[in-house]
């Protein structure tokens, strides 16, 4: 089972999406040729406030649980702003790819997403995080088609379920913790990671 990060206090983290392409220039002529290998990963840099003795030994022996960049975890986006009210998606159809995702479960004729919301599919090591490239309204039947980055990571079951409330990514570390022990025995930690795939 892959361990959840013990966290719910961030102060803040920075999150982008990285993608495999090059850019070469000639020379010459100055022209630029760009190459696109296809891969595209999560990275985090998460800045997490400072804890009680208790809570930071607790989270302090998590990080050294995971053996540096061996261990994979899961980590909960506190970003999102996710409203309960429209609905209870879920994936549409099977054997879906690319950077489309049919949705429904959704309330009728409802804004359901707005462009850069986030949200996740999968379990243990088949999670992964979407974010919306525009904003969505689901149709007469509560169905939704949502323009999503990365591309689709694997095939999503038809039914599962559409995580907005607490988006997770799988990620892997990619540098040790320093625990950061302060007055009073307070903790405060920050740490990189990327998407573990």
């Amino acid at each position: 089972m892959i361990p959840e990060l013990p966290v719910n206090v961030i102060t803040g983290l920075d999150r982008r999406l990285v993608s495999s392409v090059s850019v070469l220039t000639s020379p010459f002529t100055e022209k630029k040729e760009v190459q696109d290998w296809g891969g595209e990963w999560w990275e985090y840099e998460v800045r997490v406030a400072i804890l009680t003795p208790r809570e930071g030994k607790r989270v302090a022996a998590f990080f050294a649980a995971l053996g540096g960049a061996r261990g994979r975890f899961i980590f909960r986006d506190p970003t999102s702003s996710a409203e309960p009210s429209v609905g209870a998606g879920v994936v549409y159809g099977s054997n879906q790819s690319g950077a489309v995702l049919i949705s429904a479960g959704w309330l009728p004729q409802t804004l359901v997403f707005e462009a850069g919301d986030l949200f996740s599919l999968g379990f243990e090591d088949q999670t992964c995080l979407y974010q919306l490239t525009d904003d969505v309204m689901s149709d007469t039947a509560g169905v939704a088609r949502l323009p999503i980055v990365p591309k689709l990571r694997f095939s999503p079951v038809d039914g599962e379920a559409i995580e907005r409330a607490a988006p997770k990514v799988l990620l892997r570390l990619s540098e040790p913790v320093a625990t950061q022990v302060g007055r009073a025995g307070k903790y405060q930690f920050s740490f990189r990671a990327r998407e573990a795939r």
